[in-house]
């Protein structure tokens, strides 16, 4: 039984769509961004005279931890856009505190 032109279109269209989604991003452009600023406030936290006096992995899961518990992630980089000014709201909370009782 050979194929029609029409089913050879269908299975062009579906294979053109399946190789444009490889090449989008598997982490969220909104969450990279998110997560560097998260690095840079660390990186100044944890520079030269390191203010808080804890390591860079210690300050970041103490932002992580809270992010993935709220969103129900086993990892961050599974945030959606949508998840990302959830996330960015915790990340503010826990950055304004930490400023509010230097």
């Amino acid at each position: 039984m050979a194929m029609t032109e029409e089913e050879k279109r269908e299975i062009a269209m579906m294979t053109a769509d399946i190789l444009s989604k490889r090449n989008e991003p598997k982490i969220s452009p909104d969450w990279r961004k998110l997560s560097d600023e998260i690095r840079d406030f660390i990186k100044s936290r944890t520079a030269n005279t390191n203010k808080d006096g804890v390591g860079y992995m210690t300050i970041q899961n103490s932002i992580y931890m809270p992010i993935k518990y709220v969103l129900g992630l086993k990892d961050v980089r599974q945030i959606t856009a949508d998840q990302v000014p959830t996330a960015r709201k915790i990340f503010e909370f826990i950055r304004a505190l930490k400023e509010e009782n230097e």
